[in-house]
């Protein structure tokens, strides 16, 4: 399971909130919504648990309750429309706070979040919570949507100089599609 999960799921970042926006990619020309997929909310947590972006307590904590795929497609799709324009409205920020209000988190010994109910609303304060991290901290302005056609990804560029959320996948795709175009015209 662990190899398909990683060819699903081919880039997972350090942040929770960007492995969730990407839950949608394209795989073969076709958009691809985990959240849809029968066990698709159950598969993608344990996969985060298995690249320890989560720990056992959140998942746990999360599974208690039922998750709805329509909730979190409505934050993710708000928060994949605010990163991919240059024009990000500051009034979205509101929901991030009160998500995080509405599901207050705990702390472990290891001072990881838990959040104090499970299912929808523990996920997305969870997500609200990483995402203020990163507000906070300076990441929201190294976001990037990854400059493949044939990708959905986001990714934190650190360096100011990436366009690939891989390059061993998309970089590698998109120079060898420019190099097959430039060998038609010759």
């Amino acid at each position: 399971m662990e190899n398909n999960m990683e060819t699903k799921y081919s880039f997972v970042s350090q942040y929770l909130f960007i492995n969730f926006l990407n839950t949608i990619n394209i795989k073969k020309i076709t958009a691809i919504d985990f959240l849809e997929e029968k066990r698709g909310i159950d598969d993608w947590l344990a996969f985060l648990e298995s690249q320890e972006v989560l720990n056992l307590q959140q998942v746990e904590k999360l599974k208690s309750s039922p998750v709805e795929a329509k909730e979190l497609k409505v934050f993710r799709d708000q928060w994949r429309n605010y990163f991919s324009t240059d024009q990000r409205d500051k009034s979205s920020l509101n929901s991030l706070v009160a998500h995080t209000t509405k599901v207050p988190l705990y702390f472990n010994k290891a001072c990881e979040p838990i959040p104090s109910k499970g299912g929808t609303e523990g996920l997305l304060a969870l997500l609200s919570y990483d995402m203020l991290l990163a507000l906070q901290s300076g990441v929201f302005e190294k976001i990037k949507k990854c400059e493949s056609s044939l990708c959905y990804a986001f990714f934190v560029d650190i360096s100011g100089k990436r366009k690939w959320c891989s390059m061993e996948i998309c970089g590698n795709r998109e120079k060898a599609r420019r190099h097959y175009s430039k060998k038609i015209k010759e």
